[in-house]
């Protein structure tokens, strides 16, 4: 019967995670719903008799959550079992080998905890909140886990559930996104144990009073956590934000299904068709576009060589001598060849200047696992193997540069870089006033599709000197709104964690910019063909703790279990120092 219970307790909290996430009933979930959401998987976890069935209940906690809230992931055609099945696998083993580390203080099977109830230098690790923050730090390590790497997946997160309570959002500039998990599942764990309690109550049972003042302070201290979040998130939702420079990009969403045979020269001109109705309405207010930017993948054929195809290619209007007459700066996804004969391609944003120059490329970094990279395909049999049972011959390359492009724009309201007339540079009027008219130009990074989810791609643009992210991405091949705004949720924290605006330019949605609150400041439906023009804020830099630190909540709660860990071997007489 427990062990029924531990099941539905595990499984019913996974799907209470999954539906706290963007889904198709919530566009941007129910961040409420998170701060309850792991209370039957703290009970699962406390009622287990055995790390054997701690293993299982995280096994079923994380891959019902995997399967409720990424679910669309099935619509990758023949790959479903590869997408879908495999990425719900390693989620849930993920999970569970988590899972025995948050059983351990519950564990009324080991030798050490026997031994804790019999001595008082022992009393903070019996402690109730010991075991709180002990499974909120360790949970925030299991988020941390599945969301690094090659392998990583950064969706099905506590994080993912709190886009409304964007005041909340604020403090990953200092923490990341890992300080908002540990502070949610300790708020899960500070509830089950009251819930615990009331339970009681209810059946007449002895409440210890040792525990209700361990909830007292752990509650206490969680407040006073919590305050000080709303503080910081309350300061920068009133703070005015007054934009250096300005660059005026237009968005193209040309809402094409990536699984049709659709031509490159079609998906070309739908996409100028709907550059073109931008460029006309700017026309019409005299004012001129600094960029425009066209989602993941546009471009079929691969650079550098593709660029000739392109001076004659769609025959209609080819792609060079559109540039040329809209004469703005073009960046739309596209492929690059590095090394043919070694088949290095990267998935790859592509520039064009204003002249219709093919100026640069960006390889993706992070490539989508099985989709995009298979691990091993280096090596012959892997790569026989998969192409003859699975039908993958090749792969991406991962790109092995963070570049940057300088797109030229204008000062936000004549508002220049400090006057140099207060700088001793020794320049007489006229050369003064060149410098202080001279046009700004934007350094732009262009992270692909599945980049924008990690920061460790998005933190070393930003320090390499990025002042705007402009994304391109192809979700439409899941089919569902759930997909599009799971993963613009998740890109939003990079916009906070680096306080720099983004521009989100996808093939169906979510089309998007958004500034350095993550808030949007215009948008497009999904899947709808459709464009717009923004005058994009850009800003002077704002380093935050996060962006200079990188995951440093994590790496610290990591060393402390460590530490505790190691304190227990030496005490169990182990190990010995």
């Amino acid at each position: 019967m427990i062990l029924i219970l531990q099941v539905f307790y595990s499984v019913f909290s996974g799907l209470l995670l999954g539906y706290a996430i963007p889904n198709e009933h919530l566009k941007f979930g129910c961040a409420a719903l998170a701060l309850f959401c792991l209370i039957p998987y703290y009970f699962a976890i406390k009622s287990c008799k055995s790390y054997k069935n701690a293993f299982l209940c995280g096994f079923l906690q994380a891959g019902s959550t995997h399967l409720y809230s990424s679910y669309w992931l099935a619509n990758f055609k023949d790959f479903a079992a590869l997408t879908l099945g495999a990425s719900a696998v390693g989620t849930a083993i993920i999970g569970a080998s988590l899972s025995i580390f948050l059983y351990f203080p519950y564990s009324d099977n080991s030798d050490f905890n026997k031994e804790l109830k019999n001595k008082d230098r022992y009393k903070l690790f019996e402690s109730t909140s010991f075991k709180m923050i002990y499974f909120a730090s360790v949970y925030t390590l299991y988020e941390w886990c599945k969301s690094c790497g090659f392998l990583g997946y950064p969706w099905g997160t506590l994080p993912t559930a709190i886009y409304n309570w964007n005041i909340v959002m604020q403090i990953a500039s200092f923490t990341g996104t890992y300080g908002i998990t540990f502070i949610f599942a300790l708020t899960n764990a500070i509830f089950a144990e009251f819930l615990e309690e009331i339970v009681n109550l209810i059946n007449f049972k002895k409440i210890e009073k040792y525990k209700l003042f361990d909830l007292k302070i752990t509650t206490s201290l969680t407040g006073i956590l919590f305050l000080i979040i709303l503080i910081h998130g309350g300061y920068w939702e009133l703070k005015k934000l007054t934009p250096q420079k300005l660059l005026t990009t237009i968005a193209v969403q040309k809402n094409i299904d990536p699984w049709d045979l659709i031509t490159d020269s079609k998906s070309i001109l739908i996409s100028q068709e709907l550059t073109k109705k931008q460029l006309e309405e700017l026309k019409t207010i005299n004012k001129e576009a600094h960029l425009v930017v066209w989602s993941e993948g546009s471009l079929s054929y691969s650079f550098p060589g593709a660029h000739s195809h392109y001076k004659k290619n769609p025959k209609e209007n080819p792609l060079v001598s559109f540039i040329k007459e809209s004469n703005v700066p073009l960046v739309s996804g596209g492929s690059f060849t590095k090394d043919k004969k070694n088949k290095i391609f990267f998935n790859s944003a592509i520039l064009y200047d204003k002249k219709g120059n093919f100026r640069g490329v960006y390889g993706k970094n992070h490539l989508v696992p099985i989709a995009e990279a298979i691990p091993g395909m280096e090596y012959p049999k892997i790569k026989n193997f998969m192409n003859k049972v699975i039908g993958i011959s090749n792969g991406w390359t991962p790109g092995d540069q963070y570049v940057l492009f300088d797109i030229p724009a204008i000062y936000h309201e004549g508002r220049r870089l400090p006057a140099v007339k207060n700088i001793n540079l020794n320049l007489n009027a006229e050369e003064e006033e060149k410098i202080e008219n001279a046009n700004p130009s934007v350094k732009i990074a262009t992270p692909i599709c599945y980049d924008d989810a990690f920061p460790d791609i998005m933190r070393p643009l930003y320090l390499n000197g990025a002042e705007l992210f402009i994304n391109l991405t192809n979700d439409s091949w899941s089919n569902k709104a759930s997909s599009e705004y799971q993963h613009f949720v998740v890109s939003s924290y990079r916009t906070i964690e680096c306080r720099t605006p983004m521009v989100r330019v996808c093939n169906g949605g979510y089309t998007v910019v958004l500034d350095p609150k993550g808030k949007v400041l215009k948008d497009l439906p999904l899947f709808t063909a459709d464009s717009f023009w923004y005058n994009v804020p850009v800003y002077s830099k704002m380093p935050t703790i996060y962006s200079k630190l990188g995951n440093w909540l994590p790496w610290t709660l990591f060393i402390l279990l460590i530490l505790y860990f190691a304190k227990v071997l030496k005490d169990r007489k182990i190990i010995k120092y």
